[in-house]
């Protein structure tokens, strides 16, 4: 969203809980970066974490409204639906704030319905990443818009780096998964699922992208280990050439157990011009009916054996490739247009 906003007409101020590993990624989008001290809150936290929550919430709120008057700030923005500082500083400063809804909450119906309340009178905009997130914020001022990704950044062009240094055989059928490694994302259905692909198409390979969330180290840790058990998969971890790896697959597998509130590293796939294969439920939906023809697959979540069939259906139709071929294949989705600018300059107007 940064990069999509003109240095001529925004100045950007970015306040964070802690030093943020993205800080040059930021610095170089134009933004200035603040650190100010809040806490991350979970139905699966204890009484103490609450408690703590609590106490330091209306420090926090205190610290970034300061801001705020400082830096003359004329609109807040708040990029989850589970920060609940930014609508509170906002109010104390009476400025607008538009609120983007980033998740579909499945987890706790509780904090659901204090979201839908908090965004529904206190927020001047909801941006809503997708139209699945939308739905579950009746009674907002919601506006959808998709994210969209570089072209220079993923593209079809980058084939043939990946599969070089990595070993695998230029036309091997090649599966790949990237993502945050957490229960829900279905990387064990996929485990599950990928000896039943191997059976119909026996040199497919399968690369998992991607490091653990908070707390799921352990989790991920069994994932590995049940890879490396596996003939044909290789568990990559943490990548830092994620545009060139999904130029060399033939296909992209998003196995999500839970709906996704929309599924960019899908979008960037397709735009790097690789078929995928999606749970079919929550933001894939729109994903799917925004590609290209044939491009994008929908299976019922948590069916491995109808994710395998789904992944050996696309690889088949897709054929053997080469590096050659992979460079010149067509993009699958196309850029939508950038429209935050304007959503955030009607906001700031309405003050």
């Amino acid at each position: 969203m940064l990069r999509s906003l003109p240095p001529d007409r925004f100045e950007c101020h970015v306040v964070v809980p802690a030093e943020p590993p993205l800080r040059a990624e930021l610095e170089a989008a134009g933004a200035e970066v603040h650190v100010v001290p809040m806490e991350r809150i979970s139905t699966s936290h204890g009484v103490g974490t609450w408690a703590g929550y609590a106490a330091g919430w209306p420090v926090a709120v205190g610290r970034i409204a300061r801001l705020v008057r400082r830096l003359h700030v004329d609109v807040v923005h708040t990029n989850s639906l589970h920060s609940w500082y930014g609508w509170a500083a906002a109010r104390l400063t009476g400025r607008p704030h538009v609120w983007h809804a980033r998740e579909i909450v499945v987890q706790s119906g509780a904090a659901l319905r204090v979201e839908q309340v908090l965004t529904r009178h206190f927020a001047t905009t909801v941006i809503a990443m997708s139209q699945a997130i939308a739905d579950q914020l009746p009674g907002t001022d919601a506006v959808v818009i998709h994210e969209t990704v570089d072209p220079a950044e993923f593209s079809p062009s980058r084939a043939g780096r990946f599969r070089a240094d990595a070993g695998v055989p230029d036309d091997a059928p090649l599966v790949g998964f990237a993502g945050r490694i957490d229960t829900w994302k279905g990387v064990d259905v996929l485990l599950d699922a990928f000896p039943a692909v191997r059976e119909r198409v026996p040199d497919a390979r399968l690369v998992l992208m991607g490091g653990p969330v908070v707390g799921k180290e352990d989790y991920a840790a069994g994932l590995e280990a049940r890879a490396a058990a596996l003939d044909g998969v290789t568990w990559l971890g943490v990548r830092d050439d994620v545009p060139d790896v999904l130029a060399d697959l033939d296909l992209f597998v998003m196995p999500s157990t839970e709906p996704e509130p929309y599924g960019l590293v899908a979008v960037e796939a397709l735009a790097s011009g690789t078929p995928v294969v999606m749970t079919d439920a929550g933001g894939p939906r729109e994903i799917a009916a925004a590609a290209e023809p044939g491009a994008a697959t929908l299976v019922a979540p948590r069916d491995a054996p109808a994710l395998a069939a789904g992944i050996a259906d696309a690889l088949e139709r897709a054929g053997r490739s080469t590096a050659g071929a992979r460079a010149t294949r067509p993009v699958l989705r196309r850029p939508e247009p950038e429209r935050f600018a304007d959503v955030l300059e009607q906001a700031a107007r309405s003050r």
